[in-house]
């Protein structure tokens, strides 16, 4: 089974009784949950379409294409399958009714309702998008103009809750670069103080090492590995006129001087730009602004992509954040440190 976007959008706003159309006979619904939880009984696995992709008879390179899957179409992950991929650094599939899907341009996702907030605390709050997409809208109404899509595991200021000219409750999202929206509180899922405090607070002896031929991060506490995820570092981009405009990510040593719960990411040219608000769990260890953080636009780890940041998932993002130093408290969400900075990242060709 999958949904379109808008299917999701429409169906979010459906009380009690509503009746949402599947293929077959229509069938009523209590709430929009209901409905994604009958798509993906048991372990509930959901994947969203970072990009349109191609629908493959096997998990192969050379499977037979059945059609096409459209970026941020929703799908239900029956399994994940290693077969032969488009590209060396990944073979993983995934298994939906339609066909196979290569995992490369499918973020797992999941649909986690929330009850909105009455009251927030002094400072306001760090909420992550829990629902595959929504939309940060310039007025608390849903009719008003679309400002961003949201997508899962974003991570984004909260800075008042207020009821809408829906009748319901809407979040006020305010960033560092001013940017003013409002997205359905129910979207949102408040992020609590103890998920931001540190890992291992009193070991010192951490650090960091990147292989940058391997596109793998390692974290070691004096000479123990504690832990390893894949990244996508800097890769290089060519524009109209067969420039190089992209950054890759420089080999040498670098301590982290910065942290941040939350960024909006702007930058690149007019040609290759880009514009990301609530990019999550963001470490900065170059003068050039490169760093840690977390990824919803792609799940293509193992290979460069980036504009001179080590893209990681969500949760590696999140781990590392906490684990690493220096420390940052819930508010303000955000520190810099002079040198010798904090935590060392070795980074190796």
């Amino acid at each position: 089974m999958s949904v379109t976007r808008r299917d999701f959008l429409k169906l979010s706003t459906l009380g009690a009784g509503a009746v949402a159309l599947r293929p077959g006979t229509p069938r009523l619904v209590a709430t929009a949950q209901e409905w994604w939880r009958e798509r993906a009984p048991g372990t509930g696995l959901l994947g969203r379409l970072t990009a349109q992709a191609q629908l493959i008879s096997r998990p192969h390179a050379d499977g037979t294409r059945l059609g096409w899957a459209q970026r941020d179409e929703v799908v239900e992950i029956l399994r994940y399958v290693v077969g032969k991929g488009w590209f060396p650094h990944n073979h993983v599939w995934v298994e939906t009714e339609r066909g196979f899907i290569y995992s490369s341009v499918v973020q797992p996702v999941k649909v986690l309702l929330n009850q909105p907030e009455s009251q927030l605390p002094e400072g306001g709050l760090w909420a992550e998008v829990s629902v595959p997409f929504s939309e940060g809208r310039t007025l608390a109404n849903p009719a008003s103009r679309l400002a961003y899509e949201l997508y899962y595991s974003m991570v984004v200021p909260v800075s008042s809750v207020l009821e809408g000219e829906d009748g319901q409750s809407w979040y006020l999202i305010s960033d560092e670069n001013g940017t003013r929206m409002f997205a359905p509180a129910s979207d949102l899922r408040p992020i609590q103080p103890e998920e931001v405090t540190a890992i291992s607070p009193d070991v010192e002896a951490k650090v960091i090492v990147v292989d940058l031929k391997r596109q793998r991060l390692r974290a070691f506490e004096g000479q123990t590995e504690v832990f390893a995820a894949r990244v996508a570092s800097g890769a290089q981009f060519f524009g109209a006129d067969g420039q190089a405009n992209g950054g890759l990510t420089e080999p040498g040593t670098y301590p982290i001087w910065g942290k941040r719960i939350s960024r909006h990411m702007l930058g690149g040219t007019a040609e290759d730009g880009y514009d990301l608000p609530g990019v999550g769990w963001v470490s900065y260890f170059a003068g050039s602004g490169a760093a840690i953080h977390s990824t919803y636009w792609h799940n293509d780890f193992g290979q460069p992509k980036s504009h001179g940041c080590l893209n990681v998932s969500p949760e590696d993002a999140r781990w590392l954040f906490r684990w690493t130093l220096p420390h940052v408290s819930y508010h303000p969400g955000n520190v810099t440190v002079e040198w010798p900075g904090g935590t060392q990242i070795v980074i190796k060709a």
